[in-house]
C-alpha cells in the first residue's frame, strides 16, 4: 500500500470488535467493503483490507508489508511471537514452515487415515444426534485437536527436544486450555468471556 493510498483511505468509527460484531460480522464487514478495499478504523489506529484483492497483494508481497515485525494488535504479543512462523518472513519463513509442514504433509498423514476416519464418523454421529452444535468448536476444532493431542501422547509428532519437554510438562495445563478454547470462545463473544475467565 503506498503512502498516497493510505492518505486517501476512507476512515471508520465502525468497530469488528463490538459484541454484535463478533456475534453478526457480516454486516460490518459488508459496510467496510463499500467504503473501499483498505479502510482506516479509527478505534484502533489500524488499516483494514476488506477486499480479496488488496489481501492477496499484501500476503504476497512480504518486502513491503512484512510480517516479522509482528502480526499482532498490540507490542507486547508481536515481541513475544517475533521470529515464529506467524511472525517472520521469506527465507526464514520458509525454513520453520517446512520443519511445522513436514509431519502433516501427504506421505505422513497416511498412517492416519483409518484413525482419523473412525474419529470422523464417531463425532459426526455424536453431533447428528444431537441435532444442533456449534460447527466450530464441536466439529470444525474436533479433529485436528483430538488427533494432534493424542498423537503427542504417544510420541508420534515431535518437534525439537526443548520445545517438546516443554510442552510435555505443561500438559495438564494445554489441556485444559484446549477444553476452554473449544467448549467457551469458540461458541461465545470473547467478550461475555473475559470477566469469567479470570
Amino acid at each position: 500500500m503506498s503512502t498516497a493510498l493510505a492518505e486517501q483511505a476512507p476512515t471508520s468509527t465502525l468497530d469488528p470488535y463490538a459484541d454484535e460484531a463478533l456475534l453478526n460480522p457480516w454486516p460490518l464487514y459488508g459496510e467496510l467493503r463499500e467504503m473501499g478495499p483498505v479502510v482506516w478504523l479509527e478505534r484502533y489506529g489500524m488499516f483494514a483490507l476488506t477486499r480479496y484483492d488488496a489481501v492477496a497483494k499484501v500476503l504476497r508481497d512480504w518486502q513491503a508489508f512484512p510480517s516479522s515485525f509482528g502480526v499482532m494488535m498490540n507490542d507486547d504479543m508481536n515481541q513475544v511471537l517475533r521470529g515464529n512462523t506467524l511472525c517472520s518472513d521469506g527465507e526464514a519463513h520458509n525454513r520453520l514452515r517446512r520443519v511445522v509442514m513436514r509431519p502433516i504433509m501427504p506421505a505422513a498423514l497416511t498412517s492416519l487415515k483409518e484413525e482419523v476416519e473412525r474419529e470422523a464418523e464417531a463425532v459426526v454421529d455424536r453431533l447428528y444426534s444431537k441435532g444442533r452444535f456449534c460447527a466450530t468448536g464441536e466439529l470444525g476444532t474436533h479433529l485436528p485437536v483430538t488427533i494432534v493431542r493424542r498423537r503427542r501422547r504417544r510420541g508420534a509428532v515431535r518437534g525439537s527436544a526443548s520445545h517438546d519437554d516443554r510442552l510435555y510438562g505443561a500438559q495438564p495445563r494445554y489441556d485444559n486450555l484446549w477444553h476452554f478454547q473449544r467448549r467457551v470462545v469458540v461458541c461465545q463473544s470473547p467478550r461475555s468471556v473475559g470477566s469469567g475467565a479470570q
